[in-house]
Parts: C-alpha cells; sequence; structure tokens
C-alpha cells in the first residue's frame, strides 16, 4: 500500500483512534473500582473530620480502610428524615449513597441524611448528629458537613469544599482556619428559634456572637454562598433537631456503620463530580 495515498493515511488513522480508544476504556472499567472507592472514603473522612476523628488517615498505610475503620467504630448509627422530622431507617451503604446527589435530596426534602456518631469527650460518651449540606458558591457549587452536640444547637465541627472558589479568596471555606470559626456556635437562638450561623463581613466582625463567624475576606460572594446554604440545609432539618430537643425523634435501631458497602451505583465517582455539591 502506497504510504503516501489518501486511503492509507485515512485508513491508519482510524485503527489508531480504536485502538487508543479501546485502551482508555479498558483502564477506566479497571479503575474504578478503585475510584469509587476513594470517593467514598473522602465522604466518609469529611463526617469524621466534624466530629474530630480520622486525623491519623495521611499516616495510614492504607487510608481506605483506616477510614473505613474509623467510620464504623465512631458512626454507629445512619438514617433518613424527611421535612417533618420523620425518621426513615436505611442501611448505612444507602445513607452514603444519598450524598452522591445532595442537590435532589434537599429538593425532594423526603430522604435527608442523617449520620449519628458517637464519641468519648471529657470521659464520657457523647452523641453527635452530622448532617450534609450544599449550595453554590462564586463559580461552582460548595457543600459541606457539619456535626451538632446531642441538643441539636451546638456545632462541635464543620467541614466544607468547593469546586471552583478563588484561590486565596473563596477558597479558603475549605481551610481549618475558616472551618474552626464554627465550633461552639449555635443555630438556636435563646428563645429557641432558628437562626441558622451568619456570616458577617469584617475580621473580629463575630466576635462574641454565638450565631455567626467572620466571612471571607475579599469572597463576599462565596460567603454569602455558605451562609445562604446553611440557612436552607440546616433549616430542613429543623423539625428533626426540635424532636430531638424535646425527646421526641423516634428510636432508630443501630445500623451497623462498618457495613458501608455500598452499589456501584452509590459510589460513583462520576456522580459524585458532578452533583455531590450542587453542581460539582
Amino acid at each position: 500500500m502506497n504510504k503516501q495515498s489518501n486511503t492509507y493515511i485515512v485508513t491508519y488513522a482510524t485503527i489508531l483512534v480504536i485502538v487508543v480508544a479501546a485502551v482508555l476504556s479498558f483502564a477506566a472499567i479497571k479503575l474504578q473500582p478503585m475510584q469509587q472507592a476513594n470517593v467514598k472514603t473522602e465522604k466518609m473522612g469529611a463526617i469524621l473530620s466534624t466530629i474530630g476523628e480520622g486525623g491519623d488517615a495521611a499516616a495510614a498505610p492504607d487510608k481506605n480502610k483506616y477510614i473505613e475503620a474509623e467510620f464504623g467504630k465512631f458512626i454507629t448509627k445512619a438514617f433518613f428524615v424527611d421535612s417533618t422530622g420523620a425518621v426513615t431507617d436505611a442501611p448505612t451503604a444507602e445513607v452514603l449513597a444519598s450524598l452522591n446527589n445532595l442537590p435532589a435530596v434537599f429538593a425532594e426534602r423526603t430522604a435527608m441524611p442523617v449520620f449519628v456518631a458517637t464519641v468519648g469527650k471529657g470521659g464520657k460518651s457523647q452523641t453527635e448528629y452530622v448532617v450534609p449540606m450544599t449550595g453554590k458558591g462564586l463559580w461552582g457549587p460548595v457543600w459541606g458537613y457539619i456535626a451538632l452536640n446531642d441538643d441539636c444547637n451546638t456545632v462541635v465541627g464543620a467541614v466544607f469544599d468547593h469546586k471552583s472558589e478563588t484561590p486565596g479568596l473563596g477558597a479558603e471555606i475549605a481551610t481549618k482556619a475558616f472551618q474552626d470559626q464554627f465550633i461552639d456556635k449555635q443555630i438556636f437562638n435563646k428563645e429557641g428559634q432558628f437562626v441558622s450561623i451568619n456570616l458577617l463581613k469584617g475580621k473580629g466582625a463575630s466576635a462574641g456572637n454565638p450565631y455567626a463567624v467572620d466571612a471571607i475576606s475579599g469572597g463576599t460572594l462565596t460567603s454569602n454562598g455558605v451562609k445562604k446554604m446553611l440557612m436552607n440545609c440546616l433549616g430542613d432539618y429543623v423539625p428533626f433537631f426540635e424532636k430531638v430537643q424535646s425527646g421526641a425523634a423516634a428510636s432508630v435501631p443501630a445500623v451497623p456503620a462498618a457495613d458501608t458497602t455500598a452499589t456501584a451505583a452509590a459510589d460513583s465517582s462520576a456522580t459524585t463530580q458532578i452533583t455531590e455539591g450542587g453542581a460539582k
């Protein structure tokens, strides 16, 4: 065959494209289980961070196994609640899977995930509630998790992340310095009214205010997005929080949190990249 002919060039290019496509498809299929495991680990690690656990993951010989073991140790229950605060029992894997599409979860408000942690603090066991959040920043989605102590009012930890906020500005929501401000803040005022947590502009603006933190300097729109996310998502859980506070929340049997093996759909990395944070 004449290697200078158009026929040869077209045939060669076609075969090359087919071979490359086949290799890439094979690689994607082979790597999918690893990607799914990493996605699940990221979610469980963020939840653990809100209760101050899982901090040795980076030094662990197998990060995924370490996070899964810690998750099973501290997260003792997982279930869904609806907009009335009613509780629906569910396997932990199913509750974790719902984190893949939080915008739909909060749009429907029929099965919002709750993770219950049992931790030892001050020499005694304490119950803490972890809930997810999702919203929009300046350039894209923002999301996070917040943990409340057993009064469903006082924050014990918060984690936030984003897809494409500006480094040094809005992206600061993912830093420890910003997140640590939320510790010991409250979402209900002294009259028992839900007030969420405000983000106030100006360094030190929230000093002495139990219902506010300092906003990100130079990241006004991202801060507004986080403030709206806190108000909307935490607000959806208020009926459940109030039931816990009054002792009226339904008792939910403990689901073995170590049983976090979800289906392929539950841990699809493609789904997580698109929907976890609102449009990630």
